[in-house]
């Protein structure tokens, strides 16, 4: 036995530094609620976790009287901003729309290719005698305006100024952007780091608010600060998830090893079973992290469960161990095995459907929680023993556990009788179940920032409907481009219904290469004598020069492209629509008020276009995964009648052993209904960890392998009580995820439990 403990030593110490020096530990909650089926939602879920999309924050600065926010505050706060490590852009919304100098130094060499979506139609209204003045008429205004000299670089190239036709749009689109209430004063902030990286935005977070607040000390000013965006969602997650794990982690921690010392009454019993626990939690964290790559947060505090159920095996052991004589424990531990192994099994099989759930974080908590019951179990049968050698340990003596068998025995019959009215009563009731159907409900901890987030936004993008967008997929970005410019008539179609207020596109950023080469060789076709004639007569009466700007010479030049947008100042107006991957790009086009259904029936016939809503993405994923929960508990309940079939060979046997959990999930669920309490596949998945564990107590119940049924039942007893502590434990997080879990694991093993004398015939009554 020397040789096992020295091993199992070397093996702990190797399993903890690896953990040290490998481990990668996440608390991003989108990544653990949300993921998508099509290429389509899962490139736009990563964009949102990681991208562009991910790292712009919105900033309102509001007053606390009836005064209007300085401006000279906002220019100041502002340019302070800039200054912020990992802040690379903040601008105010609305305003300087369209940027001169990109205009001169990006688009003035390219006008004749980005000038219209529609070139036949914008040449016949600009190329006659009329639009031709008009259009000297606003050159003359635009050279004697402010920004004369930048408008002058971009005549000599572009005498038309056909590269700023687009951008009147853009204008005329923004004009219910600029805010009305003086009381308000926004900006827009880009980070550098992704709104996921929350060790980076806690920082710049923490500095713009003191930066704000020294500010406002300084010069006066009665405002006040808030801030929107997936970096403050981010980090406020991160602060929960760190909390819950901490928190649930320290008090289940000490709830069990208070129990371990009540029952057993022996600190190298605890000792012993604590080093065992280390190896169990070490080997999950380790595999978990070898399969995914990193280990989730709310894994870690689901796993914190782990530890209830995995010493469920030792705490058996040590139990059946202590009622014999130290040359006997070994045959005691061995007699059981059985037992466990099977108990252990189901177990296992309610965590491996979890993955199979379609719930992307359960995929991970399968591969922790499985890791662990099989370390905890190998460990059990060959290393306990070990440690026990001669040690005297107290028999635990579980008074409760002992007058409920006496009492289920003596009155069996009647409580079996009351039982099945329950059944009845639960069943009656079972109809009035109801399903949630919108999954922002299962995050209720968040809602305080989502009416923050509705409050931000209504100050200022108020005609932009967030999260909801024409959503246009392709292979390339030309490709991509080309169906956005489809999808702009139709919806330009929409606004003459009335339809749709408005919409924002890439254009006039940018066009496809198909478009712009359009857009040159029709200008291309109409530039003829009498029309260079007329422009020249134009600049004349407005004082203008012919010599510099009459000669219409457009010379065709390389296509615009998203690179050289990327790289220019521009690139913070589009960034936010584009998300470019090797296979696939993602154009969103941002709507304004609008009819869903319209949008909705409008693409039907154009493939890789489709209208989006990412409230509408999360309630079907919500009902998918539900979907999904049902065909797991399904599929988890047959594996495990499968399972117990194959050990009794027996039907009725295997029902009595699977009956009391099975009766307990159907009375939670029962509770719900009678309570009107609205289920979600959440609750399914308690539903199935609760029959997993329960059965395990129905095996021993049933197998009774002690010879003595007291016994028996003080070691499910005393493995009850750990299991529903660290389930217990989760109803203290903040995270509702957990809490759902904490209600209906708990109780369920709790009631599970309490029905095993009730319903099965033990063997050797």
């Amino acid at each position: 036995m020397e040789w096992r403990r020295r091993w199992f030593y070397i093996a702990l110490i190797s399993l903890i530094a690896s953990i040290i020096f490998t481990a990668n530990f996440k608390t991003d909650i989108s990544a653990f609620f949300i993921a998508g089926d099509s290429a389509e939602e899962i490139l736009l879920a990563n964009e949102m976790q990681s991208g562009a999309l991910s790292s712009r924050y919105i900033i309102s600065i509001s007053s606390e009287s009836e005064a209007a926010v300085s401006s000279a505050f906002t220019s100041l706060f502002k340019s302070e901003l800039a200054n912020i490590e990992g802040i690379i852009d903040v601008w105010i919304p609305g305003k300087n729309t369209v940027p001169v100098p990109a205009l001169q130094k990006l688009y003035a060499s390219h006008a004749s290719q980005i000038y219209s979506l529609e070139p036949e139609s914008y040449l016949n209204k600009l190329l006659t005698e009329k639009g031709l003045q008009s259009r000297a008429e606003m050159l003359k205004k635009l050279l004697l305006s402010p920004q004369a000299s930048m408008i002058k670089k971009i005549a000599l190239q572009d005498p038309l100024l056909l590269s700023l036709a687009g951008f009147e749009s853009v204008r005329s689109q923004f004009k219910d952007v600029i805010k009305k209430d003086q009381r308000f004063q926004n900006l827009i902030l880009q980070t550098e780091a992704a709104g996921l990286d929350i060790k980076r935005q806690k920082r710049i977070q923490k500095q713009i608010k003191e930066l704000f607040s020294d500010l406002a000390a300084k010069q006066g000013c009665k405002y006040s600060l808030a801030m929107t965006g997936v970096p403050v969602f981010a980090v406020h997650t991160q602060q929960l998830m760190q909390g819950d794990i901490t928190r649930v982690s320290i008090i289940s921690s000490i709830l069990i090893t208070l129990l371990f010392i009540w029952i057993f009454r022996s600190y190298k019993a605890l000792f012993w079973t604590a080093l065992l626990m280390v190896a169990v939690v070490c080997s999950a964290v380790l595999v978990t992290q070898l399969v995914f790559g990193y280990v989730h947060g709310i894994t870690l505090a689901v796993g914190s469960t782990l530890i209830g159920i995995c010493i469920d095996y030792p705490i058996h052991a040590l139990v059946h161990s202590q009622a014999v004589t130290a040359e006997r424990r070994i045959d005691a531990i061995s007699r059981i095995w059985p037992s466990m192994m099977l108990g252990g099994l189901t177990t296992l099989v309610g965590y491996v459907a979890l993955g199979f759930s379609g719930y992307p974080g359960f995929q991970q908590i399968a591969v922790y929680a499985g890791t662990g019951i099989l370390v905890s179990l190998l460990l059990t049968r060959y290393i306990l023993p070990a440690f026990l050698g001669n040690e005297k340990t107290s028999r635990p003596k579980l008074v409760f556990a002992e007058r409920w068998i006496g009492f289920c025995l003596r009155y069996r019959l009647l409580l079996a009788i009351f039982v099945v009215l329950l059944l009845g009563l639960a069943w009656s009731n079972i109809s009035k179940l109801r399903w949630i159907e919108d999954m922002q409900q299962l995050t209720p901890e968040l809602d305080q920032l989502k009416e923050n987030d509705r409050m931000i936004r209504s100050r200022m993008l108020s005609s932009i409907e967030p999260g909801r967008f024409v959503l246009v997929s392709g292979i390339d970005i030309e490709s991509a481009l080309q169906k956005a410019e489809r999808a702009y008539q139709k919806l330009d179609a929409l606004k003459v219904k009335g339809e749709l207020n408005e919409f924002y596109g890439l254009y006039p950023w940018l066009l496809s290469a198909k478009q712009q080469k359009i857009n040159f060789q029709t200008l291309q076709s109409r530039l003829d004598d009498k029309i260079r004639t007329n422009w020249k007569t134009a600049l004349a009466e407005y004082g203008l020069s012919v010599k510099k700007l009459g000669q219409l010479d457009y010379p065709e030049t390389d296509f615009i492209s998203l690179a050289e947008i990327f790289d220019s100042p521009v690139k913070r107006f589009i960034e936010n629509q584009v998300v470019v991957s090797e296979h696939r790009v993602l154009i969103m086009i941002w709507l304004a008020k609008h009819q869903p259904e319209a949008l909705q029936h409008a693409f039907l016939d154009m493939p890789g276009v489709q209208y989006f809503s990412q409230r509408d993405l999360l309630n079907r994923m919500a009902s998918e995964y539900q979907q999904r929960a049902q065909i797991s508990l399904l599929i988890g309940l047959t594996v495990i009648v499968l399972l117990l079939l194959l050990r009794y060979r027996n039907l009725w046997v295997t029902f009595q052993a699977l009956s009391p959990a099975i009766i307990a999930a159907f009375f939670i669920l029962a509770g719900w209904s009678l309570t009107g309490q609205a289920v979600s596949f959440l609750h399914l998945v308690g539903f199935l960890l609760a029959v997993a564990i329960c059965v395990d107590y129905g095996i021993f119940y049933r197998e009774n392998r002690s010879g003595n049924i007291v016994l028996t039942y003080q070691a499910m007893a005393a493995s009850m009580l750990t299991s529903s502590v660290a389930f217990g434990c989760l109803a203290i997080a903040n995270t509702s995820a957990l809490q759902t879990l904490a209600q209906v694991v708990a109780l369920g093993v709790i009631v599970g439990f309490l029905l095993c004398p009730v319903i099965i015939h033990h063997t050797n009554e």
